[in-house]
């Protein structure tokens, strides 16, 4: 991201410079505000409850959301770090932003009471809507089909299929297909997503103001806090710049460009010198991931697992607050209950279940906020093998 190069002439259109991450990449929910939160308090509370139902701590996701119109409604959205290349995560930053490939879909046009089929570049998903908020309450992704040639592929025929495997989680009715288009842009601040709806071939075009860019931005927090701070450091040096040059313009154009010139290498120099500790901070990522390696050596399938035990436990019951693997067939939760009777039926559930082998209890704490313990699940091998991608929302 160069010096000025994102703040332009409020009318003139150019190019939205996003990584577009794949649906089925997400694990996403829609989470409903407290009515009794004061004003700027949704979008922490909208990642409070990401926290608390992401299947995996956030410092291992890449996460954002969307709030709705009345702030009382946000759809959250994680996906786990180790689906994209390391380099491809670097190049993030000299990028305006990472979306979700799905992100046209949150927009209030989307809303309508037939459910959406949302094609992307590497994915399809699936929306349903209902009268409580403009925002999904229901999604399912799959991975499209590696694509040599875009033009030989019959996308209707593909969605049909997809719905057949979807409608029993998206409702009744014919679902909208919308094709997602590549080539946003933005005008002044607000950037336009583009789109067609198969049935029409109409055009459709959804803005989103740069704020709401930033909530849906899932590069890590510290890149977006220092890509806004270059943008408000921009937008500021502009406007000097056009004094500056202004100014001495009626003095003498030479003298005018020569001042500029200087100016703009030294900023050029410091914001340089300013982005160094974002550049040291993303080598030091692979602390995290090294990590992370340890997943390697499990043969479970973390989302489908993950999904797998939400019956057993009961919210708010029992809370889940970090799921560690701990080899091949193993897993270990830290979670919080009410009391410790809660604890003894939580393992008495989890028992009943057909696929594990052993239940242990560990670390076993109570306070009068409740009890906190660590529970050791044991499967029997092979249970959760790795199945076609989908992500889904319960």
């Amino acid at each position: 991201m160069s010096l000025l190069s994102k703040i332009k002439p409020k009318q003139q259109a150019y190019e939205l410079d996003a990584y577009f991450a794949p649906g089925h990449y997400f694990f996403c929910r829609r989470v409903e505000i407290p009515a009794d939160l004061e004003q700027g308090e949704e979008e922490g509370f909208a990642l409070l409850e990401l926290e608390n139902l992401s299947p995996f701590p956030l410092e291992h996701m890449h996460y954002g959301f969307r709030l709705d119109e009345n702030r009382r409604f946000a759809f959250v959205f994680a996906a786990y770090r180790r689906r994209f290349e390391g380099e491809v995560v670097a190049a993030w930053r000299h990028r305006d932003a990472a979306l979700p490939e799905f992100l046209m879909a949150l927009h209030p046009e989307a809303h309508d009471r037939d459910p959406l089929l949302f094609v992307g570049e590497r994915s399809i998903a699936g929306f349903r809507y209902d009268e409580r908020s403009s925002l999904p309450c229901d999604f399912v992704a799959e991975r499209r089909n590696d694509i040599e040639d875009e033009s030989s592929v019959d996308i209707e025929s593909e969605s049909r299929a997809f719905w057949s495997r979807a409608s029993s989680r998206l409702g009744k009715g014919r679902p909208r297909i919308w094709r997602f288009d590549t080539e946003s842009q933005w005008l002044g601040q607000t950037a336009w997503l583009r789109g067609r709806d198969l049935a029409t071939s109409g055009r459709i075009e959804t803005s989103f103001e740069r704020d709401e860019i930033w909530k849906a931005d899932i590069r890590d927090p510290e890149t977006v806090a220092q890509a806004r701070k270059d943008e408000r450091q921009n937008g500021i040096l502009w406007k000097g710049v056009i004094g500056i040059v202004a100014l001495i313009g009626l003095l003498a154009l030479g003298e005018a460009v020569l001042v500029a010139g200087d100016f703009y290498l030294s900023t050029q120099m410091k914001a340089n010198e300013e982005r160094e500790p974002v550049m040291l901070a993303i080598e030091s990522r692979q602390v995290t991931n090294d990590q992370l390696e340890s997943f390697k050596e499990s043969n479970l399938d973390p989302f489908t697992l993950i999904e797998s035990l939400r019956p057993y436990q009961r919210y708010p019951e029992i809370i889940y607050r970090r799921f560690e693997m701990e080899g091949p067939g193993t897993l270990s939760i830290d979670a919080r209950a009410d009391n410790q009777s809660r604890v003894t039926q939580f393992k008495q559930r989890l028992e009943g279940f057909g696929k594990i082998t052993s239940v242990e209890l560990s670390n076993q704490e109570s306070r009068g906020t409740g009890t906190t313990f660590t529970v050791t699940l044991s499967f029997d091998y092979g249970v959760f093998t790795q199945a076609p991608e989908m992500a889904r929302n319960e």
